[in-house]
């Protein structure tokens, strides 16, 4: 159903082939004859589309306006269609994703929590392993790796996922871009319920983000894109420019754009021609649709061969000698920006065939959001920077610091009854709640909703409610090297405050989100009661999901554990209160406890 057949059926070019591509800027406003979903939608169903966009590596801070991150505005990077549809809509500033790709993805298709014994999808380094370069000290325990049921970095193919219900709901659903959580391209169509696929696969990162002949008059993105967005890579056209480039170009001269013509493809490009194909063929199903549009960028590589060079000559242009700035990464960013802003003009301009009269955006709720927090640099040296930007937060990707697992988050609809129009709702949302907000909107029965973690936030859309409840994040493994000092740990971010245990050194830290965006100051010390209270909820959470903790080493000699009466204690499955002083006596292969210690009061 992917590719260039289906072009051949929207866009009825004389002699058209399966073989052949055609200019996506060229395509009609409505299609002739899309594929079918495989639900039965209606032609008077209200429900709303939805359209997912995933920003891969998008720092908080990497937006122009600062609206999305409570007034801290880029200075460098241009992104007035993003900051534009937040504007116009709704915006989460405590947005949360996961400190990477694949746990982050598997809780948007699942709308469960990794850190469940039967998912154990983490991503990341194998739980052991250090970077060639990384020289500090080993690891003490033994991290839990990634357990997911199809093992590895993979989705199990059991996993019920969110597409999957909301096509037997009667929605059309399409997926387009980075998949990463699968073992192979067919799996998405065949067993994850997208009826399309555009691009999906199991690679986690392009090998270009530029086009290349495929060595038989065609062009190909390579073997890590899979090749149904092929269909997309033909060389920039004139009219391709004329159409989709110059109205969202920001300061870049119409002659630069126009230089485009008959120069390879960029791969972001790419993905939005196909998110607008895959609209018109939701559209044209007569039923509600689901288009999930997943960005490559802006996960390395990042480099100026990456880069549209239209945009990568304006961030030069711009840049200074010495002002930490990556012009690539920034081209990158303003790049994915401008097919966000193709996108809502495209859902603003083509009627709704369920609705005529009406535009697709007026019954079309817009989802933005970022898997995880930005990638600062490739390793410790300054001169090796990615270029990200996560704002005044404290750390990166791969990290369970605040700039490594919030992200920006907003919502928007041509219908305020949707989503409310310049509304900030500091409701503290996760992936696996945006993932039930979709479900919600889609009237997914309430049944078939029970086993999500996520709760829906429909009501702070429509209504600007606050929804906000404890978010625990678990991370026991490692990752160390490559600018990243990430131990086993587990965070718990409830109201303004968040609480960290670090299993190595089995410590409890607190910190004011509110008045210490940055983490910078432990308030533990200062306040054992809260601390208590926190690392309570903290590890009443983590027996509620029965999660894995890490384990001592192999190679590690006994470990004690000397606890308090007052104590308590998580492992193996089981929270205890210790009501006498005790000894515990940890073994090779023994879990590494949570340990809460009583407050001076208990």
């Amino acid at each position: 159903m992917a590719g260039a057949a289906a072009l051949c059926v929207l866009v009825p070019l004389a002699g058209c082939t399966a073989g052949e591509r055609a200019d996506p800027a060229a395509q009609p406003s409505q299609p002739s004859q899309p594929s079918q979903p495989s639900g039965t939608p209606q032609t008077d169903d209200p429900r709303p589309n939805l359209v997912l966009v995933v920003v891969d590596d998008l720092g908080w801070g990497d937006l122009g306006s600062g609206v999305f991150d409570e007034g801290h505005p880029n200075r460098f990077v241009d992104t007035p269609s993003m900051d534009r549809l937040a504007a116009r809509g709704t915006v989460f500033p405590n947005g949360y994703g996961a400190l990477s790709c694949a746990p982050s993805r598997m809780g948007l298709l699942t709308g469960q929590y990794p850190q469940r014994p039967d998912n154990g999808l983490y991503g990341g380094l194998d739980p052991d392993t250090v970077a060639p370069r990384y020289s500090g000290p080993p690891p003490r325990l033994r991290g839990i790796g990634n357990r997911s049921r199809s093992g590895g970095s993979r989705l199990s193919t059991d996993t019920d996922t969110i597409p999957e219900r909301l096509a037997a709901a009667g929605y059309f659903t399409a997926h387009v871009g980075k998949f990463d959580v699968t073992g192979g391209a067919d799996q998405i169509t065949e067993k994850h319920g997208y009826d399309v696929n555009y691009g999906g696969g199991p690679a986690g990162s392009p090998a270009t983000y530029t086009a290349r002949p495929d060595g038989s008059g065609g062009w190909t993105w390579g073997e890590r894109v899979d090749d149904g967005l092929d269909a997309f890579a033909e060389p920039y056209t004139p009219a391709y420019v004329e159409q989709a480039v110059l109205p969202q170009s920001d300061g870049v001269g119409g002659a630069a754009a126009l230089d485009l013509a008959g120069g390879p493809k960029n791969l972001t490009d790419a993905v939005g021609d196909a998110a607008l194909l895959a609209v018109d063929e939701g559209a044209g199903t007569g039923g509600p649709f689901l288009v999930s549009v997943n960005h490559f960028a802006v996960h390395s590589p990042v480099d100026p061969s990456q880069a549209r060079p239209d945009l990568l000559a304006k961030y030069r242009e711009r840049s200074r000698p010495g002002d930490g700035r990556v012009p690539a990464y920034a081209a990158m960013v303003e790049g994915v920006d401008q097919t966000v802003g193709r996108l809502v003009d495209h859902l603003e301009e083509t009627p709704d065939p369920r609705a005529p009269g009406r535009t697709l955006a007026e019954n079309t709720v817009v989802v933005l959001l970022s898997d995880n927090g930005g990638r600062v640099r490739y390793s410790g040296r300054s001169d090796r920077r990615i270029g990200g930007d996560n704002g005044p937060l404290r750390g990166e990707k791969m990290q369970l610091w605040e700039g490594g697992i919030r992200v920006p988050l907003a919502a928007w609809s041509g219908d305020p009854r949707l989503v409310r129009r310049g509304e900030v709702n500091r409701s503290i949302v996760h992936v696996t709640d945006v993932a039930a907000t979709l479900a919600d909107l889609a009237q997914v029965p309430a049944a078939a909703r029970r086993d999500l973690d996520g709760q829906s936030v429909r009501a702070a859309l429509a209504r600007g409610a606050e929804v906000s409840r404890p978010l625990l994040q678990h991370y026991p493994a490692y990752s160390l090297g490559k600018g990243r000092d990430q131990r086993p740990a587990t965070v718990l971010r409830s109201g303004r405050w968040k609480v960290r245990y670090d299993y190595e050194s089995r410590r409890l830290r607190v910190f004011d989100l509110v008045d210490d965006l940055g983490e910078s100051r432990d308030v533990a010390p200062a306040r054992p009661v809260l601390t208590r209270r926190l690392g309570v909820r903290m590890a009443a959470e983590l027996d509620r999901l029965d999660t894995p903790l890490p384990t001592l080493r192999a190679d590690s000699a006994p470990l004690l554990v000397r606890v308090r009466p007052g104590t308590l204690t998580y492992a193996d499955d089981t929270l205890v209160r210790h009501r006498r002083p005790a000894v515990l006596r940890l073994r090779a292969g023994d879990e590494v406890p949570v340990v809460v210690a009583p407050a001076p009061q208990d």
